[in-house]
């Protein structure tokens, strides 16, 4: 679901970008930890087990196949952002405050 809005808005702000003449050649490349939800939204079929999504949930599909979003694996380890959102490990904690920049290497 946090990938799906995260494809709505980021075209949200493409589309203004383009209004302000500053059109973005590229796709927006969404980084997920979850290779569950990648696989749903690179697959286009609709599967019996994917049925409890909502229907705003599949314009993430049509987003990846109209080349506007692309969705890559990024893994938990890496996320910077867990550290504001997860309780977290001590090791972890540190290694993300790390990344951070704020304590020093």
């Amino acid at each position: 679901m946090a990938a799906a809005s995260c494809a709505t808005q980021s075209v949200w702000l493409r589309r203004m970008l383009e209004v302000m003449h500053q059109k973005q050649d590229t796709l927006t490349v969404i980084f997920c930890d979850n290779k569950s939800a990648i696989a749903l939204c690179r697959n286009p079929v609709f599967h019996g087990r994917s049925k409890h999504i909502d229907i705003w949930f599949h314009k993430i599909r049509e987003l990846v196949a109209e080349k506007e979003v692309a969705i890559e694996y990024f893994p938990t380890e890496e996320q910077v952002v867990d550290i504001f959102t997860k309780p977290l490990k001590a090791e972890l904690f540190y290694k993300l405050k790390k990344m951070l920049g704020m304590i020093q290497a």
